[in-house]
Formats: structure tokens, C-alpha cells, sequence
């Protein structure tokens, strides 16, 4: 399957997108996500959003690339056009890039949109080291130990959870909606495991790739 990923206008560093951004990739400008990849050799398949943070030396360096302008005044940011179009075009493997950034609202909004998508997409935000990502109702985590992971309810409560491999291990257990409490975990192991019976899980793993 082919990966789609997404650049957005959030804050990252240029070196990130070389290490990320693979040859047969799927590259997608997300409105001002343009600006970050003029400094670059990329060249993005599609530009998408409402267009009112893209540079003009980006627009000119583009100017031949498909563009799916929208409104500005739309119910919807510009991730969220760009996701959506990934799920039109069957596009299941995403990877967004710049979706954290100095505005506390946009940032937040972005990481909601994981909350809408179908359940067989595999969507990941990357901030420097920190991997965002939904959790499906089982996981396991390959992974170093001692790299820090935090899990955050969505919508409500999540029921039946369980953790093994990690610092803090529960078993069955209901993490509250609105509380801190699943907050920077430890894993223990090189294989450790998660799974829930009911809700919406949002993890944060905290790599030491960089």
C-alpha cells in the first residue's frame, strides 16, 4: 500500500523531512506545509487547503502541481481536507508532518482529526521524536526500553485497559477522561503489550531516534 504524507505549516525541522520523506511516497503540501518543503528537493504531488498561509515563492516554485483549493471560510482545517482526501483516494497509511506547531488551537485541532478517522487507517503525527497515534483496541510496542510513552483518553473514558511491559503495568482498568494519568509511562521491555475493551485511546511515544 502506498503511504501518503502529509506536510503541514507547524514547526519542523528541515532535517526531519529527509529523514521521513521516502521516495515513493504519496506527498502531500497541506496549505502552508508548502513553505517547508521549498527548502528542500521535494516536490509534492498536491497542494490542498484554503491556500491563505502558502508563500508566494512557494506558489511560484509549485505553480505546475495540482491544487485543491477550498474556502476560507470552511468548517474545516486544512488537515482535515487533506485527510479526507487521503480516505477518497484510498490513501490508508498516512504520516503527517508539521501538525504541531506555536499555535495552541491549531495543534490541538490537528490531533483531534485522528479521532474521526475509519478505523482500518494507519495515521501518525511526528513532532520531532514524538509519535501521535490512535491506538487500535490491541497493540504492541517494538520498541527501546526506557523511552517514555503517554496514553490519553478521547471522548471518554477508556475501559478495560490493560498494560504489560511497561513501568506502571495495569490490568483492567478504566482510565478516566480529563485526568493526567496516564502520562509518561515507561516501557520495560522490547515488546510490550496494550489493549482496551471500550473508547478512545491517543498515545504519545516519546522515541530516541534524535
Amino acid at each position: 500500500m502506498r503511504r501518503a504524507v502529509l506536510v503541514c505549516n507547524g514547526s519542523i525541522d528541515t532535517k526531519h523531512l529527509y529523514v521521513h520523506i521516502g521516495n515513493g511516497d504519496f506527498l502531500i503540501a497541506v496549505d502552508g506545509g508548502a513553505n517547508k518543503l521549498i527548502k528542500t528537493n521535494f516536490v509534492p504531488s498536491l497542494l490542498i487547503g484554503d491556500m491563505d498561509s502558502i508563500s508566494s515563492a512557494a506558489q511560484k516554485k509549485y505553480r505546475k502541481v495540482k491544487q485543491l483549493k477550498f474556502s476560507p471560510d470552511g468548517n474545516l482545517v486544512d488537515l482535515e481536507l487533506a485527510l479526507n482526501y487521503c480516505i477518497e483516494k484510498n490513501l490508508r497509511d498516512i504520516l503527517v508532518l508539521g501538525a504541531v506547531g506555536s499555535r495552541v488551537d491549531m495543534t490541538l485541532a490537528n490531533i483531534l482529526c485522528l479521532a474521526k478517522l475509519p478505523g482500518n487507517t494507519n495515521c501518525r503525527i511526528m513532532h520531532e521524536n514524538q509519535e501521535i497515534f490512535l491506538l487500535p483496541k490491541k497493540f504492541i510496542f517494538v520498541s527501546v526500553p526506557g523511552e517514555k510513552v503517554s496514553f490519553i483518553p478521547l471522548g471518554g473514558d477508556v475501559k478495560g485497559l490493560t498494560l504489560r511491559g511497561f513501568k506502571f503495568e495495569l490490568k483492567d482498568y478504566t482510565l478516566p477522561f480529563g485526568t493526567g494519568i496516564g502520562i509518561s509511562n515507561e516501557l520495560r521491555s522490547k515488546r510490550a503489550g496494550v489493549s482496551f475493551t471500550h473508547g478512545k485511546l491517543l498515545c504519545v511515544h516519546m522515541h530516541k531516534w534524535f
